[in-house]
Parts: C-alpha cells; sequence; structure tokens
C-alpha cells in the first residue's frame, strides 16, 4: 500500500476546510447541552471513486461522496452512543461523514453530501 501521509503536509496537496462536530456538556440544572464546535484543518479532498462509494450501503451510492485524507481523526456518527458524525464544510457544502479508516498518520473518511432544504 501506498503511503500517503507525507502528502498531508504539502500545501501543493491539501486545501483547508471546516469540520462541524457536536459536543455534549452538562448544564448546571443535569440537563445535556449540545453545541456545534468549528474546527479547521487540512487534507486532501477529492472525488470518491467507483471502488470506495462499494463501501457505502446500496441506497447511499449515488450520493455525491468525497474523499478526505487529513491528519486530524473524523469521526462516523454511532446511534447506540448517541454520537452524531462529523460534518464537512466545503466548497460551501455540507457534507456527512459516512465511513472512516484510521491509518498511521493519516485517516481517511467518506463524505457524503447533505440535500439541500431549499
Amino acid at each position: 500500500m501506498l503511503d500517503v501521509s507525507a502528502l498531508l503536509d504539502d500545501t501543493t496537496f491539501c486545501t483547508l476546510f471546516t469540520v462541524l462536530r457536536l459536543t455534549e456538556s452538562v448544564n448546571d440544572k443535569g440537563r445535556a447541552v449540545y453545541e456545534e464546535g468549528h474546527f479547521p484543518m487540512t487534507g486532501t479532498v477529492q472525488p470518491a471513486t467507483a471502488r470506495e462509494l462499494d463501501r457505502l450501503p446500496e441506497g447511499e451510492r449515488d450520493k455525491e461522496t468525497l474523499t478526505i485524507y487529513t491528519r486530524e481523526p473524523l469521526h462516523v456518527g454511532n446511534l447506540a452512543d448517541g454520537t452524531a458524525a462529523d460534518c464537512v464544510l466545503y466548497n460551501g457544502a455540507r457534507y456527512t461523514v459516512a465511513a472512516v479508516e484510521t491509518w498511521p498518520g493519516y485517516t481517511r473518511a467518506l463524505a457524503q453530501k447533505e440535500l439541500d432544504n431549499a
């Protein structure tokens, strides 16, 4: 396998994007409070290949999907744990992280474009 982690330090190949992540805290009344944090990140962003799309469920393969390589971890939501997936803001659109693979030195994620509610 090709080690792409060195490219993640090269500004020629990297781009800036924003990750939106819900964080949970407890207020003074003992209730859960959710806040959306904004985290700037850099990495390589490219369209997902047909082979990468095969990793997604059948009904999810027709959505615009990006492959993101970054040194920072990205998170997939887990319904059982009550955690939300990270969202990525890129080129004016919002993408939800659908799959993540962690490798030594970097993370590869598939993120799907959210539908516009306009």
